[in-house]
């Protein structure tokens, strides 16, 4: 069972190897010299994190690695616009970034992202639009640097978001995502959402993406259990999985109640009726969740 790992590692974090975060608030009400030296170290810590977390993995037979989408907090805000290399301490920050690389070539962890829910290539705002695609070439930069594979193998998955007419908000999206540099749509999948009575169902971005640009479909199986379309969990698992040339990597969770809050803990186990796919495990305890399924796995 190939599980990955959810931006945070809980059993580090319990060590003190923590992310670090700034608002935007918090970086406006300093002079601008304190808060670039601040966002620095923050930005320095927040790759160091991701190596140790990388290494963590490895050790721990847990197959990848969904990257966190706050590494660098506040640089795509509208009003701050930074590069990495503006930062004061970029030579450390560079230093922090290549043993990350290292790590992933090392450990042959496979390093995914989800970037912010508020990412939209539908809106008919262009500020939201345009934020959204500096946000997404932010992503793709820092794959760039990390030297992960140009192509699905290391995924960036977004959600469509905006329901209404599939055909308009398809139109509307394949005009921003032409818009989007190779470094980013070349990694671009998309996941089905959860609305209940929405239309990003796994059949439909089949026939509204992948019939007409080739994007792989991401299979999250609580947002398909909300929205499913009339396809069970298992025809929607493989029709998804035939949107990939590679390894798939879909989304396993359970939701409390029925509902969409994700359990801490698995009380079944991830389904891949004999397919070969990586899971990203969306429980809230993080490592302890995947290091239990794996356990489970291994007594029988």
């Amino acid at each position: 069972m190939n599980l990955s790992l959810c931006c945070i590692s809980n059993v580090l974090a319990e060590q003190g190897i923590k992310f670090r975060t700034m608002t935007y608030k918090s970086y406006s009400s300093k002079p601008k010299g304190e808060s670039l030296q601040k966002l620095s170290e923050i930005v320095r810590n927040n790759f160091s994190v991701s190596e140790k977390i990388v290494r963590h993995c490895a050790a721990n037979n847990i197959s990848g690695y969904r990257l966190s989408s706050d590494l660098c907090p506040v640089i795509t805000h509208p009003d701050v616009m930074l590069k990495l290399e503006d930062l004061p301490e970029f030579g450390f920050i560079k230093y922090e970034i290549d043993k990350l690389k290292k790590a992933i070539k090392e450990t042959n962890i496979r390093v995914s992202a989800h970037p912010s829910e508020y990412i939209t290539l539908t809106s008919e705002d262009p500020k939201a639009i345009q934020n959204s695609i500096i946000d997404l070439e932010t992503h793709g930069d820092i794959f760039d640097r990390l030297e992960l594979p140009l192509n699905y193998k290391s995924p960036l998955n977004i959600h469509v978001r905006k329901d209404g007419d599939p055909i308009d908000i398809s139109n509307r999206f394949f005009t921003n995502y032409n818009k989007l540099s190779d470094s980013v749509r070349k990694r671009l999948v998309l996941e089905n959402n959860d609305n209940a009575n929405g239309v990003w169902s796994i059949k439909n971005l089949h026939t509204y993406f992948h019939q007409t640009r080739g994007i792989p479909i991401t299979f999250d199986n609580l947002h398909h259990k909300i929205l499913h379309n009339d396809l069970t969990a298992e025809e929607a698992f493989n029709l998804s999985y035939s949107t990939w040339d590679v390894q798939p990597i879909f989304h396993y969770s359970e939701g409390k109640n029925n509902t969409r809050a994700h359990r801490d803990m698995a009380e079944e186990l991830p389904l891949n009726y004999n397919k070969d796919v990586m899971f990203d495990v969306e429980l809230k305890n993080k490592d302890y969740a995947i290091l239990d399924i794996l356990k489970r796995i291994k007594d029988g």
